[in-house]
């Protein structure tokens, strides 16, 4: 569905010669090579794409070099800022990137921090603070997205993660979690095992771009159509493909799983 996206933006900005696909932490590749796999299909789209991922993960570099070893038009950079500007046209896209970043939290005035207890013998949060009083700040995501909206000249962003656009005057809480193997860990047990994440202040987001669409993901998906290729697929899949792909389907755009839980922010700068 994002490969049609990706496709339905180039095709709407005029087909330009030069477009540049940038995508911020691509994981193991997979999304990029489906994308880029449905794009073969599309007469001319290969032929004037260039390709960039920015990953710091070494082992995750090098599952994404295997990955997309077939497209000789696929660079790797560390950091947004290093990938190059000056195409026709640009997209980016960061699924489930800004969730990742580094937050900062504050109990009043207090920064929030991490301390070794020597009476529990661990490492705390100091101070503990009530969970409901707690407010977050992600400078790195902000950051970010002022240089997503460095690389738009003209382009668009598509940005997927669990979130809200909620004010920051009614923002509260700890949304910072870990999970290890699916399940919820407490945070600063197991580091470097566990997958750290938090709750995405989409409202900032919005707040610095110029033009923007925001919605929930399952929104998003049958505005694109899922329901559609969804028929179409089962038309040709075998019983366990047929399980697969409607309970995939459903898992993506369901209210009371990813489809409202997850949002999607498109950002527009022509």
């Amino acid at each position: 569905m994002l490969a049609f996206w990706c496709i339905a933006q180039w095709q709407e900005a005029g087909m330009p010669q030069s477009l540049h696909l940038i995508e911020l932490g691509p994981g193991r590749g997979t999304l990029m090579q489906d994308i880029l796999r449905i794009g073969e299909r599309q007469e001319g789209f290969l032929e004037s794409l260039t390709v960039s991922c920015v990953e710091i993960c070494p082992q995750l570099y090098e599952q994404q070099r295997q990955n997309l070893a077939d497209f000789p038009f696929v660079y790797w950079y560390k950091n947004l800022s290093d990938v190059p500007k000056g195409a026709d046209f640009t997209i980016v896209i960061a699924n489930e990137f800004f969730d990742t970043l580094p937050i900062r939290q504050f109990v009043g005035h207090e920064e929030r921090m991490i301390r070794y207890s020597e009476k529990e013998k661990d490492l705390v949060f100091f101070p503990p603070g009530n969970p409901n009083s707690i407010k977050e700040t992600c400078p790195k995501g902000e950051e970010i997205m002022h240089e997503i909206m460095s690389h738009l000249t003209p382009g668009v962003g598509l940005i997927i993660d669990y979130g809200d656009d909620t004010p920051p005057e009614s923002r509260f809480g700890d949304t910072l979690q870990a999970l290890f193997q699916h399940k919820p860990v407490n945070v600063l047990q197991g580091l470097g095992f566990s997958d750290v994440s938090h709750q995405v202040d989409f409202h900032r987001l919005c707040g610095i771009a110029t033009n923007f669409r925001f919605q929930p993901q399952g929104n998003f998906l049958l505005r694109l159509g899922i329901e559609q290729r969804l028929e179409k697929l089962l038309s040709i899949a075998s019983p366990e493909q047929s399980f697969a792909l409607t309970t995939g389907a459903t898992r993506l755009v369901a209210p009371t799983e990813m489809g409202q839980r997850f949002k999607v922010l498109e950002v527009f700068q022509w």
